[in-house]
């Protein structure tokens, strides 16, 4: 049996220590549920309910390509999420478990796109570490949003085109396609990422074209380009080949959402349109701002919604942040440097950044906003990954240097000590961005009061309580609150809906709950053994109520108050 090399010990090291981040207490936290997390829950239970597997001629699946509410969400992730709720039944985790999983996974394709790209085991390995490590993508990988499926497919569609297009390895070609196609069924921001796979499409195409036209094999090519870094084409390639193949699976396996969109465009638009920076009085000024608040989100300020991250802090760590800036500079470097090397994998590289910033770029709302541009996170930890490297190897080759001038000599031993010392110090750098991100997920986080609010634990808890109640006590919930309407419904019900799985009328009747909104309240009768209970129980609204019912009384059921009915 083959033996693992240290390499694959340290991958599997930070692979346990991001799967650790993002599933330790996921039943807890973040805590409640978030209505937009509990709209997907919603959707997947009613798939779940309208599958029949019994049904003549095949199962009969409920699931959706597309889910129209709620702005419209592509249907993947959601469908993946019913299987969980399948199996684990209608709890937050459950919802949230399939994040973690494509956030996990997303570690070991940035450590392979990393490779691919940067023909650099430890910049590899770096990158991996700051992902895995990132708080940023912690977060998201522990929220039931499907947006955390773009650094997943984006990756591993990335790696295996470009290994693909390097080996001419059909299987190679045919994973980038499948992969690529898939994140198209996603998010949204999915849909830049053509501008980014253009860079190393075309660059390959100008290549073959090149050697086609000088009659020399595709290994002929200078030394001092592509083949330096070890990256040279196979003499039998057929690049054009390669990527007819590769665009062919891509649209088969898009296909689905594609038709969709041709048959409903108005939802391939959805809720872009409502805040893009074209819809503003000045789209260039907003535009530029949207950029610069982008780009310093890294450094100085970052999200301030609590759901995306805490307390505005920057999107990176301090110490990642220093590395990010130092790769940036060092990738600029080396692409205008010569004899070049590298350069294609660089452009992509910052392509992959660039297109990837414009799902936030282009938007006038929320900035900077760390869930739209979450499809920039695995090029930022690449770059930080290079930077890091840069520098380590710079120490290093600095001490080697020492060692080797005849005045040092003598103090080969010292200068080796103080080599370990600082190998030991940047270890410990590294330990201490881990240990900080830890502490402030795990312990910051879910006693902040902003989250408590931002993640609707009142409503959850709500939802519980009913739960609790006998099945043939009459229960109303008042919807007092603002939202997008789902089928006559304000959103912040759909916690609620999803908790007591109610979202479905027939499930309302079964269990006598009943949703009602302020306009629908003066004009239901209700039940004198009635229990209703108000998403927001400010005093106006509990004036309102002892108004309409004389002899309703009041409890405080911790963060939310349920009112009954009497004779």
């Amino acid at each position: 049996m083959r033996k693992l090399s240290k390499s694959a010990w340290v991958l599997i090291g930070i692979l346990i220590l991001g799967a650790f981040f993002r599933f330790y207490s996921i039943n807890e936290i973040p805590p409640g549920l978030y209505p937009d997390e509990a709209m997907n829950g919603n959707n997947a239970l009613e798939a779940i309910h309208n599958t029949d597997f019994s049904a003549k001629g095949g199962p009969a699946l409920g699931w959706k390509i597309f889910y129209p509410e709620n702005n419209g969400r592509e249907g993947f992730f959601i469908n993946i999420q019913a299987l969980s709720v399948w199996l684990f039944g209608n709890e937050p985790w459950a919802l949230r478990v399939v994040s973690a999983i494509f956030g996990t996974f997303t570690i070991l394709g940035v450590y392979l796109v990393a490779k691919e790209l940067l023909n650099s085991e430890m910049i590899a390995l770096l990158s991996s570490f700051f992902l895995a490590t990132s708080y940023w993508h912690i977060n998201f990988s522990r929220i039931g949003f499907r947006a955390i499926t773009i650094p997943f497919f984006s990756a591993f569609g990335i790696y295996w085109l470009l290994k693909g297009l390097r080996t001419g390895k059909i299987s190679s070609v045919a994973l980038a396609g499948i992969f690529i196609g898939l994140g198209f069924h996603t998010y949204i921001a999915f849909r830049f990422m053509p501008f980014v796979l253009a860079v190393p499409i075309l660059w390959y195409i100008i290549r073959w074209l090149k050697e086609r036209r000088a009659n020399l094999q595709p290994t002929n090519y200078p030394a001092s380009a592509e083949a330096s870094a070890g990256r040279q084409l196979q003499a039998n390639s057929c690049i054009p080949c390669a990527i007819i193949l590769f665009l062919f699976v891509t649209f088969v396996v898009a296909l689905p959402i594609g038709w969709y969109f041709l048959q409903n465009p108005a939802d391939f638009f959805g809720r872009g349109g409502q805040v893009s920076v074209f819809a503003a009085e000045r789209p260039l000024y907003e535009f530029v701002k949207s950029n610069l608040l982008t780009l310093q989100m890294f450094f100085w300020q970052g999200d301030c919604n609590p759901r995306h991250n805490f307390n505005c802090q920057p999107q990176l760590h301090p110490i990642v942040a220093l590395f990010f800036l130092l790769g940036i500079l060092i990738a600029i470097r080396d692409i205008f440097r010569k004899p070049r090397a590298n350069t294609m994998q660089l452009t992509t590289l910052f392509a992959w950044f660039l297109f990837m910033s414009f799902p936030a770029t282009l938007t006038a709302e929320g900035l900077p906003h760390a869930l739209r541009a979450i499809g920039m996170i695995p090029p930022v930890m690449i770059f930080s990954g290079l930077g890091a490297s840069w520098l380590w190897q710079t120490v290093k080759k600095y001490l080697e240097n020492m060692a080797k001038n005849s005045a040092y000599m003598a103090r080969a031993n010292q200068l080796s000590r103080i080599k370990k010392e600082v190998a030991f110090l940047a270890l410990l750098l590294l330990f201490f961005a881990a240990l900080q991100t830890g502490k402030t997920y795990f312990f910051r986080f879910p006693s902040s009061p902003e989250t408590y609010s931002a993640f609707a634990a009142d409503f959850h808890h709500i939802g519980q309580y009913l739960n609790a109640l006998p099945y043939e006590t009459p229960k109303y919930v008042l919807v007092n609150l603002s939202g997008t309407e789902v089928r006559g419904i304000p959103m912040p019900a759909q916690t609620v809906m999803f908790i007591t799985d109610t979202f479905r009328n027939e499930s309302r009747i079964t269990k006598h709950i009943t949703y009602l909104t302020p306009e629908s309240l003066a004009s239901t009768a209700l039940p004198a053994d009635a229990i209703i209970v108000p998403l927001n129980a400010n005093r106006e609204t509990l004036r309102l109520l002892k108004e309409q019912f004389p002899g309703i009384r009041f409890s405080a059921l911790g963060d939310f108050i349920t009112g009954r009915l009497s004779n």
